[in-house]
C-alpha cells in the first residue's frame, strides 16, 4: 500500500512541474520546475520499483 502512494505522490509531483511548465507566465523559478519533474519522476520510479519487489530489503512501516 505505501508503495502505491509513493507512485501517486511521484504523479502529483511530476503532474505539478508539468502545469507550471504549460503556463505561459510561471510563477515560479525554471529550477523549482525541474525539481518537480525530476523529483516527482524518481518518487515514482522509487514506488514502481518497491512495488515489484525489488526493494525487499527496506523494512515494512510498523516492524520493530
Amino acid at each position: 500500500m505505501t508503495w502505491g502512494w509513493l507512485i501517486a505522490l511521484g504523479l502529483l509531483l511530476a503532474r505539478m512541474g508539468f502545469v507550471e511548465l504549460e503556463t505561459a507566465e510561471a510563477a515560479v523559478p525554471e529550477w523549482t520546475i525541474m525539481l518537480l519533474l525530476t523529483g516527482g519522476l524518481v518518487i515514482g520510479l522509487f514506488g514502481v520499483t518497491g512495488l515489484l519487489g525489488l526493494l525487499g530489503w527496506v523494512p515494512r512501516l510498523g516492524d520493530k
